[in-house]
C-alpha cells in the first residue's frame, strides 16, 4: 500500500499536476486524497508567511563560525545532541533554532546568543538591502537577496560596505543641499543684490567726480561721501557674505535658524520628557469639556507654568547656538508643551494605539484640532512598538513652513519641493484627509496623510486661505495604522525636488537634476 502511494505521489509531480483524469482518480482514494489536502495546506502557510531574511543570517554565522573555531559537523551535533544532517540543514537555513538548542550552539561555539543571532544586524541587513535597491547601482547586479548571508560571513566587508555608502549618501545630500541653497537661498539673492547696489553707486559717483573736472568743490566733496561710504557698506555686505559661506561650508554647524530648531527636535526625537511629566500633571486641572476654553487654559497653564522648564531646556542645548534659534525653539516647545496638556502621553499613546492613530477620530476624543494631534503623532517614542511619523506644514504657495523629518525622507529646504507630494494638492480639497503612497527614486516607500485646513478671520466676503498639515510614515509603519495600503492603492512615483530627482522622463519637470 504504501509503495502505490509513493508511486502515486511521483507520478503526480512528475506530470505537474496536469493530468485532470489521473488527479481525480487518486482523490478518489482517502490517503491519497490526505496527502494532497496536506501538501496544499503548506504551500499556502507558506504563501501567507514570507522566510524571515534576518534568521538566515543565523545559520550562516554557525557555519561560519564553526569553521573559524576548526570544530567538524559531526563534532558541533554531538556537543549539542543533534544529528549531523539536522546540524547541516541548521547552517544552511533550512531549519530555524531557538530557545535551548540556541543557548546550546552558543555556548559550543564560545558566543553569547545575541552574538550569534547577530541582533545588531538588523540594521546592516536593512542598509544593505536598501543599497541594493538603488537605481545607480542597478547595472551591477547586486544580489539582494544574498545580503543575509553577506552579513554571516563576511560581517566587517558588509559594515564596510553599508559605511561607505553611508559617506556617499550624506557626501551627496551636503552637496545636493548646498546646491539647492546657492540657487534658492533669500539670503544669498539678497545679499548679491545689495552688493551689486552698492558697486553700481561707487562706480557712478567716481565716474562723475573723474569724468567733470568744474564741479564745485562742494559737491565734488558730495561725492567722495557717497564713494566712501557706499565703500564701507559694500565691504561690510561683503564680509557678511564670506562669513556666511564660511559658515555654510562647515559641516559641524547649523546654517540657518531654521536648521539649528529642527536639529534641536531631532536630537531631542522631537519628545522631551520633562515637559511631558509636568504637562501630565497639569492636564488634570483642565475642567471645561469646551474646546476651545481648553485650549486656553492649557495655553496660560503652559505660560505661567512652565516657562521655566522651558527656558531650561532652551539654554542647555548646544543644539541652539544664535538667539533667533532660541526664540524660535521656545515658541515651538510652547506649542508643544500646550499639545502635551491637552492629550498627556499616556492617554493619547493608549488612545491613538486603540484607534489605528486616526487623526480624525483622535481629534474628536480629545477635542482638539487635527493640525495638533499630528504634532502630538511625532512626540510618541518609538521604542513602545508605535510607529514614527514625520510632520509637515506648507502655505498656500506650497513653501513648507514647518517640518518635524523623518530618517530618509528627504525634502529641500528652500526649494520648492516636488509637486506631486499629496501636500500639495490637498488644498484642492479642503477640509478632506487624503492618503498618498509615495515610491521615492531610492526605493524607499512613505505613506502621507494630509488635510488642508481654512486659517484666519472667517465671514461672509472674506477670502478663504489654507495651510496644509501632513503627516508621513514609511510604509511598513502604516501597516499599524488604519491608513495601511492594500495592493489595490495605487503606487505613485514621486521625488524630492525637480533638482534631486533622477527621474529625466517625468512629465512634471522644470527644471534639470543636479547629477546628470
Amino acid at each position: 500500500m504504501c509503495g502505490w502511494i509513493i508511486r502515486s505521489i511521483c507520478q503526480m509531480n512528475n506530470n505537474n499536476l496536469t493530468n485532470h483524469n489521473f488527479f481525480v482518480k487518486k482523490l478518489s482514494d482517502p490517503l491519497q486524497f490526505l496527502s494532497k489536502t496536506i501538501q496544499m495546506t503548506h504551500a499556502r502557510s507558506s504563501a501567507k508567511s514570507p522566510p524571515d531574511r534576518h534568521a538566515s543570517i543565523l545559520g550562516t554565522r554557525v557555519r561560519q563560525r564553526r569553521r573559524e573555531i576548526g570544530l567538524g559537523q559531526a563534532e558541533l551535533a554531538k556537543r549539542v545532541g543533534i544529528s549531523p544532517s539536522y546540524l547541516n540543514l541548521i547552517e544552511w537555513n533550512k531549519r530555524r533554532i531557538a530557545g535551548r538548542l540556541l543557548g546550546k550552539i552558543a555556548e559550543a561555539l564560545d558566543l553569547s546568543v545575541d552574538e550569534l543571532q547577530g541582533v545588531g544586524e538588523r540594521r546592516l541587513l536593512e542598509a544593505l538591502d536598501e543599497i541594493a535597491g538603488l537605481g545607480a547601482y542597478a547595472h551591477l547586479g547586486i544580489e539582494g537577496e544574498r545580503s543575509a548571508e553577506l552579513i554571516g560571513r563576511f560581517p566587517g566587508w558588509a559594515r564596510a560596505i553599508a559605511t561607505v555608502a553611508r559617506a556617499e549618501r550624506e557626501a551627496t545630500a551636503r552637496a545636493s543641499a548646498l546646491s539647492d541653497r546657492l540657487s534658492n537661498d533669500p539670503f544669498l539673492g539678497e545679499a548679491i543684490h545689495r552688493m551689486l547696489t552698492r558697486i553700481s553707486a561707487v562706480r557712478s559717483a567716481s565716474e562723475i567726480v573723474s569724468d567733470y573736472h568744474d564741479i564745485e568743490p562742494e559737491r565734488r566733496d558730495r561725492f567722495l561721501e557717497i564713494v566712501r561710504d557706499e565703500s564701507r557698506a559694500l565691504s561690510g555686505a561683503g564680509e557678511a557674505l564670506a562669513a556666511y559661506l564660511d559658515k555654510a561650508e562647515d559641516a559641524d554647524r547649523i546654517l540657518t535658524p531654521t536648521d539649528e530648531v529642527e536639529t534641536f527636535f531631532e536630537t531631542n526625537d522631537n519628545n522631551f520628557s520633562a515637559i511631558e511629566v509636568a504637562a501630565e500633571a497639569l492636564a488634570r486641572e483642565l475642567t471645561d469639556p469646551r474646546p476651545i476654553s481648553r485650549r486656553k487654559k492649557a495655553q496660560g497653564l503652559v505660560e505661567t507654568r512652565l516657562g521655566s522648564v522651558i527656558d531650561q531646556i532652551v539654554q542647555s542645548s548646544v543644539d541652539l547656538a544664535t538667539e533667533p534659534a532660541r526664540l524660535r525653539a521656545s515658541r515651538a516647545l510652547m506649542d508643544y508643551a500646550v499639545g502635551a496638556v491637552l492629550m498627556p502621553l499616556s492617554q493619547f499613546s493608549r488612545g491613538a494605539a486603540e484607534l489605528g492613530y486616526d487623526i480624525e477620530a483622535l481629534a474628536e476624543m480629545f477635542s482638539v484640532e487635527i493640525e495638533v494631534v499630528c504634532h502630538r503623532l511625532t512626540a510618541l517614542p518609538g521604542e513602545t512598538g508605535s510607529p514614527t511619523f514625520a510632520y509637515f506644514r506648507s502655505n498656500a504657495a506650497g513653501t513648507i513652513i514647518e517640518m518635524l523629518g523623518l530618517p530618509g525622507l528627504a525634502l529641500p529646504r528652500y526649494a520648492s519641493a516636488c509637486p506631486l507630494w499629496a501636500l500639495f494638492r490637498a488644498q484642492q480639497s479642503p477640509e478632506a484627509v487624503i492618503r498618498q503612497r509615495a515610491l521615492f527614486p531610492s526605493g524607499k516607500r512613505f505613506v502621507f496623510v494630509v488635510r488642508a485646513r481654512h486659517t484666519g478671520p472667517t465671514g461672509f466676503g472674506k477670502p478663504r486661505h489654507y495651510l496644509t498639515d501632513m503627516i508621513a510614515m514609511t510604509e511598513e509603519d502604516a501597516g499599524l495604522t488604519v491608513y495601511a495600503p492594500d495592493s489595490a492603492v495605487a503606487v505613485e512615483e514621486v521625488g524630492p525636488s525637480c533638482r534631486l530627482c533622477p527621474r529625466h522622463a517625468c512629465i512634471h519637470r522644470v527644471e534639470d537634476p543636479l547629477a546628470g
